[in-house]
C-alpha cells in the first residue's frame, strides 16, 4: 500500500484554513443566538407592557361604563326631582284652596247659624208679646173678635205667622246643615291635601339625598378615571418602548435571514419556473391573512395556513435550504432560497412554526421535497392549539403576499 504525503506548508495552509472557517462558522452560530435571545428578550418585554396596558385600557374602560350609567342615572333622578317638585307645587296649590274652601265653608255656617239664631229670637219674642197681651195671649186675641169674620181672620193670621217661622226656621237650619257638611267636607279635603303634600316632600327629600350620593360617586369616578387615564398613558410610553426595541430586534433577525439568503443565492441559483404550489396537500382554512393586523397591531408578516399538528410541509418550488432552525417568534423554521428567476428578481420563502424539521441548512431541494411538519412553535393565537403553517414568500427580500404567487390549493 502507497502513502501520498503532503508538503508541510500545504499541511500549514489546510490547518490555518480550517482555524479561519472554524472561528468564522462559530462567530456565525454565536451572532444567530445573540440576535434570537437579544428577540426574544425584547418580545417577553413587550407581550409584558402589552398585557399591562390592555389590563389597565379594561379598567379605564369599565370605569368610562360606570360613570356613563351614573350620568344615566344622575339625569334620570333629576327627570324624577323636577316631576315630584312640581308635583309639591301642586300639592301645595290644592291645599291652599281646600283650606280656603273649608275656611268660606265655616264661614257661610256661621253666618247662616247667626241668622238661624237671629230669626228664631224674634219668634221667641213674638210669642212672648202674645203672652203679655191683657195676659190672654192669642187666646185673649180671638175672644176679642165681634164677628165670625174677625174670629176667623184672627184664628188664620195666627197660624199663618206660625207657619211661617216653623218654615223658616227649618229652612235655615237645613241650610246650616248643609254648609256644616260643606265645611267637614272641605276640611276633609284640605287633610287629604295636606297628607299629599307631605308624602311628596319625603319623595322629593329622598330624592336630593340619592341625588348628593350620585354625585359623591360621579365624583369618585371620575377622579379615577384621570388616574386610570395617566396610567394607561404612562404604559402606552412604556409599551411602545417596549414595541420599538421589539421590532428592531425581529429587523435585526429579518437581517440575519436576508444575509443568509444572499450566501446562499449565487449566481448559478436559477429559477427555472415560477410555477409554485401549495406547500400542503391539505388544510382547513386560511386563518389569516397578509397584512391583517396581529394581536400587536403589526401587519401579517405572511399568510397562516391552519392544519393539524404533523400535516407534511413541501417546498412550493426548487432552492437551497438557506436556514434550518429554530427562530424564536417563527419557532421551528425554514427557509429556501430558489435563486433568481427569469423575471430578474430574487425569491426565496420562509416556513414557520414547525413541530420538526427535515432538512438541514444548505440541502438542495426540488418542488415538493418534504421541509418538514406543521406545529405550533413559536407565537401562535388561536384555537386548536394555534397549530398552523406560517408561507412567507419575499421578492428581492422584501416580503409579499404569498397568494399572488402561490395557489391555495
Amino acid at each position: 500500500m502507497k502513502y501520498r504525503y503532503f508538503p508541510a506548508a500545504v499541511l500549514a495552509a489546510g490547518l490555518l484554513f480550517y482555524t479561519l472557517f472554524s472561528g468564522f462558522a462559530a462567530q456565525a452560530a454565536d451572532k444567530k443566538v445573540e440576535l434570537t435571545q437579544k428577540q426574544t428578550e425584547t418580545r417577553q418585554e413587550y407581550e409584558a407592557a402589552q398585557s399591562t396596558l390592555a389590563a389597565l385600557q379594561a379598567q379605564q374602560a369599565q370605569t368610562e361604563s360606570e360613570i356613563q350609567s351614573l350620568n344615566g342615572q344622575a339625569a334620570e333622578l333629576a327627570g324624577q326631582i323636577e316631576a315630584v317638585t312640581a308635583a309639591v307645587q301642586q300639592a301645595q296649590t290644592e291645599l291652599d284652596a281646600r283650606l280656603s274652601d273649608a275656611e268660606a265653608a265655616r264661614a257661610a255656617r256661621d253666618a247662616k247659624q247667626a241668622e238661624y239664631e237671629a230669626r228664631l229670637a224674634v219668634c221667641k219674642e213674638q210669642l212672648r208679646a202674645m203672652q203679655r197681651l191683657d195676659g190672654g195671649g192669642a187666646l185673649w186675641l180671638l175672644t176679642q173678635a165681634k164677628s165670625l169674620y174677625q174670629l176667623l181672620t184672627f184664628d188664620t193670621v195666627l197660624r199663618q205667622m206660625s207657619a211661617k217661622n216653623s218654615a223658616v226656621l227649618a229652612g235655615l237650619d237645613a241650610e246650616a246643615a248643609a254648609l256644616e257638611q260643606a265645611r267637614a267636607e272641605a276640611e276633609d279635603a284640605a287633610r287629604r291635601a295636606e297628607a299629599a303634600r307631605a308624602e311628596l316632600e319625603g319623595q322629593q327629600t329622598a330624592l336630593h339625598t340619592a341625588q348628593s350620593q350620585l354625585e359623591a360617586a360621579l365624583l369618585d369616578a371620575n377622579s379615577t378615571l384621570t388616574a386610570q387615564q395617566a396610567a394607561a398613558q404612562a404604559q402606552t410610553t412604556v409599551t411602545d418602548a417596549a414595541k420599538k426595541a421589539y421590532e428592531e430586534a425581529t429587523a435585526a433577525l429579518d437581517a440575519y435571514v436576508r444575509a443568509q439568503s444572499r450566501r446562499y443565492t449565487t449566481a448559478e441559483l436559477r429559477l427555472t419556473s415560477l410555477d409554485f404550489r401549495c406547500p400542503l396537500d391539505s388544510y382547513g382554512r386560511i386563518t389569516t391573512q397578509f397584512g391583517e393586523a396581529d394581536p400587536w397591531g403589526i401587519p401579517h408578516r405572511g399568510t397562516d395556513f391552519a392544519a393539524p399538528g404533523g400535516t407534511p410541509i413541501y417546498a412550493i418550488a426548487d432552492g437551497i435550504v438557506s436556514a434550518a432552525r429554530a427562530m424564536n417568534s417563527y419557532g421551528n423554521c425554514v427557509q429556501v432560497s430558489h435563486g433568481t428567476a427569469d423575471d430578474g428578481c430574487r425569491y426565496d420563502s420562509l416556513y414557520a412554526h414547525m413541530s420538526s424539521i427535515a432538512v438541514a441548512e444548505g440541502t438542495a431541494v426540488r418542488r415538493g421535497d418534504l421541509l418538514g411538519y406543521v406545529g405550533n412553535t413559536g407565537n401562535v393565537y388561536g384555537t386548536g392549539g394555534g397549530y398552523h403553517l406560517h408561507l412567507e414568500l419575499r421578492v428581492n427580500g422584501s416580503r409579499t403576499d404569498p397568494l399572488g404567487y402561490v395557489p391555495s390549493r
